[in-house]
């Protein structure tokens, strides 16, 4: 089982998030990218939203990243754009309370007032990493977080790895 899945993008938060590519109502939903990024992935953050779905689709997978034995032999993920493909090196997994969010630590958090701040945050969600990376990563990175929700619903999972361009096939 593998995470493979187009990433929509509408513009919001809402779209997606129960109807299927077409519109159609769909429990699951479809992957989307968070509504005030960048469509073409050029933020410093990006977000990826997905269904933890009991079946083991969507992004119920990501779940299993606060295992260090699972993290060890899944440590990249691959994006690939229309116009060019990304590796992401994962370097934090945790678990995360919706509340979180609009604080200076959210990890939802898309922009910063300085290159400082955006290196305070960055250490903060490496800090709170449910599993050990070697993976470091700077104010001049582009980080992808993927985020769905924990088992029961009442929180969030997040796995969030820098990007870095490929030029070549992935």
């Amino acid at each position: 089982v593998h995470i493979s899945y187009p990433v929509l993008y509408s513009g919001d938060d809402e779209t997606y998030l129960r109807s299927d590519i077409y519109g159609n109502y769909h429990i699951a939903g479809c992957i989307f990218l968070e509504g005030m990024n960048q469509p073409d992935f050029s933020d410093y953050h990006s977000i990826i939203y997905g269904h933890n779905m009991r079946d083991g689709s969507m992004f119920a997978l990501l779940n299993r990243y606060d295992e260090q034995s699972y993290f060890d032999t899944h440590r990249q993920m691959y994006l690939v754009t229309p116009k060019g493909g990304y590796v992401m090196e994962i370097f934090t997994a945790f678990a995360a309370k919706p509340e979180e969010s609009g604080s200076k630590t959210s990890p939802w958090q898309l922009s910063w007032k300085d290159d400082g701040a955006y290196t305070t945050w960055l250490t903060a969600m490496k800090e709170r990493s449910a599993v050990e990376s070697d993976v470091t990563v700077t104010c001049s990175d582009k980080v992808l977080t993927l985020s769905t929700c924990t088992p029961g619903g009442t929180g969030r999972f997040l796995v969030m790895g820098k990007l870095v361009k490929v030029d070549n096939e992935i």
